[in-house]
């Protein structure tokens, strides 16, 4: 069963053009759609970010082009994480990983929302004593605070119309290429460079699958 996601994930096909020494398509995607409700790639994820290395959080989001089979979900766009932008139609998946690039929190938004909307809940996965990296879409008065409250020290570049501009490390800046290439070892997988999947629920999973052969490479 899970070579055959693995598989599927990697391939971007149809759920009905599996090769059939995998098994039955529909024994695997009844399978899959089990255990990415029942949380068990998070719970994976949340045992695997035990190891994160480095006092580093970088955050970073990446755009995701949604296919036109996954354009019309049950209950409409904006409750599937699908919304529109100059690109069209696209999902907002945005990261924080560790010094070594391993994700530790993923979250999927519609591809309109703002970064910094986007990355509120990332404070509560987030320790005191650690720094948060990121570019000027994450330079935010309310993240900063709720990061400070937390003894999480901040690393973000300003923003052009902020008037009083906040002084960061830039040699902690530089390293933030970690959370780009994080983006683009997990998008090799064409179900996550691409959104096949009609649900968020579903394509998270695939996301959290390639996140977690990430850590385990």
């Amino acid at each position: 069963m899970l070579e055959a996601m693995v598989y599927l994930m990697g391939k971007g096909m149809p759920w009905r053009d599996l090769p059939t020494h995998f098994g039955k398509w529909k024994s695997v995607y009844t399978r899959w759609r089990r255990w990415c409700r029942s949380g068990l790639w998070a719970a994976i994820l949340k045992c695997l970010a035990r190891r994160a290395k480095g006092k580093l959080r970088f955050i970073d989001a990446s755009h995701i082009k949604v296919h036109q089979d996954a354009s019309n979900p049950a209950g409409g766009q904006s409750n599937q994480a699908i919304g529109r932008t100059k690109g069209g139609l696209n999902t907002k998946l945005s990261a924080l990983v560790d010094n070594d690039g391993h994700t530790l929190w993923l979250s999927l938004e519609a591809g309109q929302r703002a970064d910094v909307k986007a990355a509120q809940p990332v404070i509560e996965h987030l320790q005191s004593g650690q720094h948060l990296v990121g570019d000027k879409g994450y330079d935010s008065d309310e993240l900063r605070g709720e990061a400070e409250e937390k003894g999480v020290r901040t690393c973000l570049a300003s923003r052009k119309n902020r008037k009083e501009k906040r002084e960061f490390n830039r040699g902690y800046y530089r390293k933030r290429h970690r959370v780009e290439n994080f983006f683009g070892r997990i998008k090799r997988a064409r179900r996550v460079g691409t959104r096949y999947e009609k649900l968020d629920l579903h394509f998270l999973g695939f996301v959290q699958l390639a996140a977690i052969l990430d850590w385990l490479n």
